[in-house]
């Protein structure tokens, strides 16, 4: 397991490390562990892209940092995972990045057994939500009267969504790409997005936030995990 932390704190370094280590020797035993940190962008970018399997970015960095940073080291490290930090934890700023294509947002103020439990989710390729944003009044919402109940999502995923729905929505809430959804799966990128655009639709979710938000409230996530 080989993963790259981008943050300008250097103090962190060591104890993101040692968590890191001891996390991943517990989920894959078996696997090597690597880990590089450096303290900004530029230099994450010398890296090569087929490098890492996991990517930690801080939000706040030196020259290039928020969403100008996710963008550019998603688009280096096309296909890796990029997990955001950040001390700020509003569900304004949780959305964006989200929305930006992160795969995951882990609040810096967490204690180390919630960072750990975090760490644990995004280390097996989920995204990671923090339940506060999950359950706040920015998110939630009145559920329409035509919407599928929570009780029921779980079964709706698993028996009324095709095989190939599936496998589309479990990388969309990964995090991945509709260009690398479509290769991975060898479909037209207008077909991934027909797939999205139904689910969706049927889970009364207006984006990949909302469908995230709505699975994890639910959890649901365990549906999908054999599409």
């Amino acid at each position: 397991m080989r993963i790259l932390l981008v943050d300008d704190h250097e103090i962190v370094w060591n104890g993101t490390s040692r968590l890191l280590e001891q996390v991943a020797a517990d989920l894959a035993p078996d696997e090597p562990f690597a880990f590089q940190a450096v303290r900004d962008v530029e230099t994450a970018c010398r890296f090569d892209a087929a490098d890492f399997d996991l990517i930690l970015l801080d939000y706040h960095l030196p020259t290039v940092s928020g969403l100008e940073a996710l963008r550019a080291v998603r688009t280096h490290f096309e296909g890796t995972p990029v997990c955001m930090q950040s001390a700020e934890t509003t569900p304004a700023r949780v959305r964006e990045i989200i929305e930006a294509g992160a795969a995951g947002f882990i609040p810096k103020s967490y204690r180390l057994q919630d960072m750990e439990a975090a760490l644990r989710v995004v280390l097996r390729h989920r995204i990671y939500l923090p339940a506060e944003f999950v359950l706040s009044d920015d998110v939630t919402r009145a559920r329409q009267a035509d919407e599928l109940p929570r009780e029921d999502l779980a079964r709706f995923l698993r028996v009324e969504l095709s095989p190939r729905q599936r496998q589309v929505l479990a990388l969309a809430i990964r995090g991945t790409p509709v260009k690398l959804i479509a290769r991975q799966l060898q479909i037209a990128e207008g077909t991934v997005k027909v797939h999205l655009s139904m689910v969706y639709r049927a889970l009364g979710a207006r984006n990949r936030t909302d469908a995230l938000c709505r699975v994890f409230d639910a959890q649901a996530a365990a549906a999908l995990d054999n599409p």
